[in-house]
């Protein structure tokens, strides 16, 4: 998994704004829990949890975490009882789900006051390369309509927090990797090689969305 997607993670990293040392950190849509293994070895955060609604995919990020303070459930959604997270990630998860008012209230609830959720999108609207793989695939994988950014940023506005964007900060692609399905990183559009487009997609159109649940204003 780290493979496949440890040059998107390090992006992720190289542009969040938050030191994540000694921080309580939720995964949503966790997959076999790499992302998680990977800020506990290199930024030493206290503990990691994360969920997924894939209970083999659960069974493998349990296996794989070893004596790390990380804890893995099956769920669709936020855990009952997990809550006060310092920060919160997601990579390629929001164009999966359906309801996303749900889904931004859930991080909500479950972030600390000041607390930042990371949101990696590349399908949406703006993107052509993902919007012709969702065009052909929504009714396969039982997709939602696909969401433009600014739909996305309304919708974390509405539940209460203070939405901005940023361009992950890539460094170099790849030129393999792109031809097979993973849920947890970028959908295949064909068997092709084409490096150039897929630059263009990493540097331009796969954004990295921040959420802030507001500080507590005394």
């Amino acid at each position: 998994m780290q493979d496949a997607h440890g040059f998107v993670w390090k992006a992720m990293l190289d542009t969040i704004d938050v030191d994540l040392a000694g921080t309580r950190v939720l995964d949503a849509g966790c997959n076999r829990g790499g992302f998680l293994c990977l800020l506990s070895d290199a930024c030493g955060i206290a503990e990691g949890r994360g969920y997924d609604p894939a209970a083999g995919a659960i069974d493998d990020a349990r296996r794989l975490a070893g004596p790390r303070p990380l804890h893995f459930e099956v769920a669709d959604s936020v855990p009952r009882g997990w809550d006060t997270f310092d920060v919160a990630f997601s990579h390629e998860v929001l164009y999966l789900i359906h309801d996303l008012s749900a889904h931004a209230d859930a991080i909500f609830e479950a972030l600390t006051p000041g607390g930042a959720y990371y949101a990696v999108m590349g399908v949406h609207a703006e993107s052509p390369l993902m919007a012709d793989w969702h065009r052909a695939h929504m009714e396969e994988l039982q997709l939602p309509n696909l969401y433009s950014i600014d739909e996305v940023a309304g919708v974390f506005g509405a539940a209460g927090f203070e939405v901005a964007g940023a361009r992950l900060k890539i460094g170099f692609v790849p030129a393999s990797g792109h031809t097979s399905s993973d849920r947890a990183g970028t959908p295949p559009v064909s068997a092709a090689p084409d490096l150039l487009r897929w630059i263009e997609y990493y540097n331009d159109y796969k954004l990295l969305m921040r959420c802030k649940r507001p500080s507590l204003r005394h």
